[in-house]
């Protein structure tokens, strides 16, 4: 593995000056179990890292009608918030298969997400739930819908010195119902397929479907035809 220096900024601030002093010669990393698999793989060679796991800025989970997830959240608090389990399931069941608690006690949501793997666990059910991503860079704060943040295998549409800030997810509406399902080679293995489904009900009738499958595109892929087909019935 190529050496590679390595910076702990402790604000935002301090972070958007390390990337633009290095001029793309350096990468964000969150909790570390993707990037350190690709730098023995040498799939990338950085010449430096730059932690974001000192900012607390980008830590914790917010709950106000619906819920904001710092980027920085570990999986392990996402799977013992008792909140979350309760009113987004599918999201609950989606961490708790991800990987195994080791990992879990180290890997983040945003992390999760901004790798950008179209088997990424994290992205079916935040999509069912229509999370809204808050992006931040040196020019400021933008906010990007789930459905358009993912552009290819490993890409999405962050520029090269923005941050994942925050995963807004909306209140959830009565009468919903979801789940999380996951097909894998073994247990703690990435996904073959994964895929998420929401729906809101009026009585009998669906009124609100959103279902999404991982694994099997080069992105998470929301299948809106099926939707489509269930909504009014």
């Amino acid at each position: 593995m190529k050496k590679f220096a390595y910076y702990q900024p402790q604000t935002l601030q301090e972070a958007f000056g390390l990337m633009d002093k290095l001029k793309g010669r350096a990468r964000y990393v969150a909790g570390g179990t993707d990037v350190i698999v690709r730098l023995k793989q040498k799939a990338i060679e950085p010449q430096a890292l730059i932690s974001l796991t000192r900012i607390d800025a980008l830590k914790g989970i917010t709950h106000d009608g619906g819920v904001s997830l710092g980027s920085m959240t570990l999986l392990r608090d996402l799977e013992r918030d008792h909140t979350i389990t309760r009113d987004y399931p599918a999201l609950a069941q989606a961490v708790k298969v991800l990987a195994n608690p080791q990992v879990r006690n180290v890997a983040t949501v945003g992390g999760n997400l901004c790798n950008s793997a179209p088997s990424a666990d994290s992205a079916p059910p935040l999509m069912v739930l229509e999370a809204r991503l808050i992006l931040e860079g040196p020019d400021g704060l933008r906010e990007v819908p789930i459905d358009e943040f993912f552009t290819g295998p490993g890409e999405n549409s962050m520029g090269p010195s923005e941050i994942l800030r925050e995963i807004s997810i909306p209140e959830k509406a009565a009468r919903t119902g979801m789940a999380f399902l996951k097909i894998g080679r073994v247990a703690q293995d990435i996904a073959v397929a994964n895929a998420a489904a929401l729906v809101v009900m009026d009585g009998k009738m669906c009124r609100k479907c959103r279902l999404v499958s991982g694994a099997v595109a080069p992105i998470p892929l929301r299948l809106t035809r099926t939707e489509a087909l269930l909504e009014g019935k």
